[in-house]
């Protein structure tokens, strides 16, 4: 009989053949992981995603879906399930993880965005943004849940998320832990849905949302200058000042042509 680190290194090279981005990530995570009896693995496309997701896939591509790796593991008798999605660029996945993530548990800060719940384990890093799920919620299985993570997080070289670029003043912990990243209709809708009539016009952007007090602050990106003025122009903002009501009950900056900060 096959040992389960055996196992796990020729799963590896399985998954190596067929998991094309993310055929260092998971491997190299199988290959480390003790306990490992089967594994079971399947890639999706833009085109296929649907298959596995259904409605849900319109979400990832709006924020930039490149290729899902989903691998089903048995893990010393227990069922896990990894998704690995290899969003376009690091914001994507920081995107995908802040509309993903509820009721966050304590524990290890394995890497710097991170939530875990007694069934789920998500995470994101780089361009991926990781679902591991297990089947009880026990103890055993959340620690073989944090356990795969760490060896994946190990493996992706690529750095976090940054919000540097959306706010000059470096943001805390508690007001990251509630940070949404969207970048259209779809995001908003499920980050934060009362925003959706104010917002869910613009396009051609990235907007990093965030609490401050009783205020809702996005601070947004525009692709190009036009759909920067464009939006202004919907919002009927008056030029003229850095600083300019849009409404009795929110302000817009303009930072740079393709910079803006609105509250609301």
């Amino acid at each position: 009989m096959l040992s389960g680190k055996f196992f796990a290194v020729a799963s590896a090279a399985l998954i190596t053949v067929a998991a094309g981005a993310q055929s260092v990530v998971v491997p190299r995570a199988l290959a480390g992981m003790n306990g490992v009896e089967s594994a079971q693995s399947r890639t999706f496309t833009e085109t296929s995603l649907y298959g596995y997701i259904n409605g849900g896939a319109e979400l990832y591509l709006e924020y930039g879906f490149d290729t899902l790796l989903v691998t089903e593991l048995v893990i010393e008798g227990s069922d896990i399930k990894a998704e690995v999605y290899r969003m376009k660029d690091p914001e994507a996945a920081f995107g995908i993880f802040s509309v993903s993530r509820f009721r966050c548990n304590g524990g290890a800060k394995l890497t710097e965005h991170l939530c875990r719940s007694a069934y789920q384990l998500q995470f994101c890093k780089g361009p991926y943004y990781v679902s591991i799920i297990n089947d009880t919620g026990s103890d055993d299985d959340q620690k073989r849940s944090s356990d795969l993570a760490r060896l994946m997080i190990e493996n992706i070289v690529e750095p976090s998320f940054d919000p540097g670029s959306f706010y000059n003043d470096a943001l805390d912990d508690d007001t990251m832990r509630g940070a949404v990243l969207v970048r259209g209709p779809l995001g908003i809708y499920n980050g934060i849905p009362g925003l959706s009539e104010k917002l869910g016009r613009a396009s051609g952007y990235s907007a990093l949302l965030i609490r401050h007090g009783t205020d809702t602050i996005a601070s947004m990106k525009f692709n190009s200058d036009l759909a920067a003025e464009q939006f202004l122009r919907e919002e009927k903002v008056r030029t003229g000042s850095g600083k300019v009501a849009v409404s009795s009950d929110s302000t817009v900056s303009v930072v740079s042509p393709r910079h803006i900060i609105i509250t609301f």
